[in-house]
């Protein structure tokens, strides 16, 4: 799995996410461990980039890109990804990309390297 990602993309998530080892993109649907949004209406909609110390399952897909930053992803997250998968930073907002155009106009950020449970997450998934 290919991912571009720009420098001014990887500049903004180094400084959101200092103590990263490893970063994951994956969805912010409250389908996985570090998501605690979402719900039906945001299935394969939102997506975070999470920064861990530690590779966990389900998270052993590496996503290859130029800038040879440590990127992964699941099985499950990329049955929404195509081909030309891109973050950059624009309007001061991540966004995700692929040859189709807009997946996320405001991709977030989750520090998950603080021995939280899953950056902090609580288990309530809330409704749309």
């Amino acid at each position: 799995m290919d991912l571009t990602i720009t420098n001014e993309a990887l500049t903004y998530i180094k400084k959101r996410l200092p103590e990263a080892a490893y970063y994951l993109l994956t969805a912010d649907d409250g389908s996985n461990q570090y998501s605690a949004g979402g719900g039906a209406c945001s299935v394969g909609d939102t997506f975070q980039v999470v920064g861990v110390k530690e590779l966990e399952a389900p998270y052993d897909i590496k996503m290859e890109n130029s800038q040879e930053v440590p990127f992964y992803t699941s099985k499950n997250d990329t049955t929404f990804f195509e081909p030309g998968m891109k973050i950059d930073f624009k309007s001061n907002f991540l966004q995700l990309k692929n040859d189709g155009g807009m997946m996320d106009g405001q991709v977030t950020t989750k520090d998950a390297t603080k021995n939280e449970n899953a950056a902090g997450i609580s288990g309530d998934i809330k409704g749309c």
